[in-house]
Parts: structure tokens; C-alpha cells; sequence
């Protein structure tokens, strides 16, 4: 009776395991039937049947990719980074034939057949901690750099299609020409001064982004935070039966929770950096010196006008 639970017991864990490493692997396992009811013998056929199926995947997908490679070089312009950025991006999906239970039909699938971070760890390993940050601010300060060129031609463009003076564009038009050249044509504009005005529009726009950022994280967090706050003002106020000063554990509970809070906020932000897709950035025309003091004069005549009724009211009274 024992010899037979175990075997059953084995043949129980051997279906687990074998279901984990097909959906791992993605493969069917060869295995013979039935299963030996020795664990060990069990195990060792295990390791060389996943061996066995996992050699023939790498050998499958590295023709895929070979395909794919000669395929893609007739295609893409690799002597340039973009397209060599194309071609990796491309490489790390692929397609595949699958059966639909729904319709009945053969469909093409998108699988992704690998993934960069596994190579970059290895790059990674061994290389000192402040080399890697000082890499990755690199590549930050660049993208920013070319982000920040290409948002500000395209809003430049964007809003040129329907702006009559320079006020048009925004608090970025005062950054880069200064207040006297608010109430100016567009066409005025020099080719200096429209590239200045376009860089300080781009300038804008990343800023925009960055609070977005900033914002969202802060969004995010900051219910937490104060939902934590007020379970410790109620833990505090039942302990306070007991203590003789509860305020200052409270405090200092507070201090912790308020820097863990930073501390989050700058992971997340950090985190969303290189992945965020921010939203539209709209910008709001300026109001010349012209139409603000057009405003100024109507405002006053208004209160005048408002006075010299109040006035005339006063002596009906009387």
C-alpha cells in the first residue's frame, strides 16, 4: 500500500513538473509512457528530455533569426543607428502559425522570442556602480537632448500654421526673444530667431513632460501616504492611554513615513523615465502689452461708469 502511494504520488509531482516546463519551454516533451515510478530515474529522464527539447528550440529560432536577418538587411538601412535599432528591435519578436479553437482557422501569432535584458545584465556584470550610472545619464541627458530638438520643431511647425505674432507661442516665445518681441509678426523673424524660439519651445515641452512625471508619481503616492498617516494617528491616540508624551512618537513615525514617501516618489519617476508616454503639452498664447492694457482701460471705464451710477443713486435719495 505504501509503494503505492508513492508511485502515485510521484507520477502526481512528474505531471506538475512536466506541465511547468512545457509552458516554459513552449514545447512538447517526448516522454515514454508509462512513467517509471522511481523518482530518480524519473529525474534524470526529465533533465535530458528538457535538455533535448530545449536544444532543439535555440536551433529552431536561431534559423528563424538567420531567416529574419538576411531578410531584414535587404530591407533596412543599417549603416545608420536608427536602422540598426530597427533591425534589433525587430529580431526580438517573431511570428508563428497557430491553431484558432474559435474560428477553426490557422492564424499568425507575435511571440516575442527573446528579450535585451538578459544581455545587458551580462554587459553589466562586473562593471563598477558609479560607471553604469554615469552610462545611463548619458543616454538620459542624450534622449532628452534629441526629444527636446524634435518636440520643438514640430510644435514650432504646429503652431506657425496659425500664428500672427510671436506672443502666439507661448511663455517660450519671452524666454527666448524677450517682452519686446511679443507684439511682432511671425514673419519678422530671423532665421537665428527662429531657431532660438524653436529650441526654447522644445525647452517647454520637455519641462511639461517632467512635471507630468513628477505630478503622476506624486498622484500616485500621496493617497497612500495619507491613508498610512491616518492609521497612525489612530494607532497613536489608542497607545496614548500608556505614554506620557505620544506627539513625539508620532513625529518621528511621520518623519520616516514622509522620507520613504520622497523615496518612492523618485523610484517611480525614475522607473517611468524611460518608458513614459507623455501626454499632448498645449501651449496658451500670451497676452501682448496692447490687449493687456486695451483690458486695463475698458476695466476702468467700467468702474467708472459703475461710480458716477452709484452717485446719481445717492442723490435720487436724498
Amino acid at each position: 500500500m505504501q509503494d503505492l502511494v508513492a508511485a502515485q504520488l510521484t507520477v502526481i509531482s512528474a505531471t506538475r513538473v512536466i506541465g511547468a516546463i512545457q509552458n516554459r519551454l513552449g514545447e512538447q516533451l517526448q516522454l515514454q509512457s508509462p512513467l517509471p515510478s522511481d523518482w530518480d530515474e524519473l529525474a534524470d529522464i526529465l533533465l535530458d528530455t528538457t535538455h533535448q527539447a530545449f536544444d532543439r528550440k535555440r536551433e529552431r529560432l536561431n534559423n528563424q533569426i538567420a531567416r529574419d536577418i538576411d531578410v531584414l538587411l535587404q530591407r533596412e538601412d543599417v549603416s545608420t543607428d536608427a536602422g540598426k535599432l530597427r533591425l534589433l528591435l525587430t529580431l526580438a519578436q517573431g511570428t508563428r502559425t497557430a491553431f484558432d479553437n474559435k474560428t477553426h482557422k490557422q492564424v499568425k501569432q507575435i511571440f516575442n522570442r527573446f528579450t535585451y535584458a538578459f544581455y545587458a545584465a551580462q554587459l553589466l556584470e562586473g562593471k563598477d556602480s558609479e560607471e553604469v550610472i554615469d552610462d545611463v545619464m548619458n543616454h538620459l541627458e542624450t534622449a532628452e537632448k534629441v526629444l527636446q530638438e524634435t518636440w520643438g520643431e514640430n510644435k514650432f511647425a504646429e503652431v506657425s500654421a496659425n500664428a500672427t505674432k510671436v506672443a502666439d507661442f507661448g511663455p517660450a516665445a519671452r524666454m527666448a526673444l524677450g517682452e519686446e518681441k511679443l507684439s511682432a509678426p511671425v514673419s519678422s523673424l530671423t532665421e537665428d530667431e527662429r531657431g532660438a524660439l524653436s529650441s526654447s519651445i522644445g525647452k517647454y515641452v520637455l519641462n511639461e513632460v517632467h512635471r507630468q512625471l513628477l505630478l503622476g508619481a506624486f498622484s500616485e503616492l500621496w493617497v497612500e501616504y495619507l491613508t498610512k498617516v491616518e492609521a497612525l494617528r489612530v494607532s497613536i491616540g489608542l497607545e496614548a492611554y500608556g505614554q506620557r508624551d505620544p506627539l513625539v512618537q508620532y513625529k518621528a513615525q511621520a518623519s520616516e513615513m514622509f522620507a520613504q514617501l520622497l523615496e518612492d516618489v523618485r523610484g517611480l519617476v525614475i522607473g517611468r523615465a524611460f518608458a513614459a508616454r507623455p501626454r499632448r503639452v498645449e501651449i496658451t498664447p500670451l497676452e501682448t502689452g496692447e490687449v493687456a492694457s486695451a483690458a486695463v482701460n475698458e476695466t476702468s471705464v467700467q468702474i467708472g461708469e459703475g461710480a458716477s451710477s452709484g452717485k446719481k443713486k445717492r442723490r435720487r435719495r436724498n
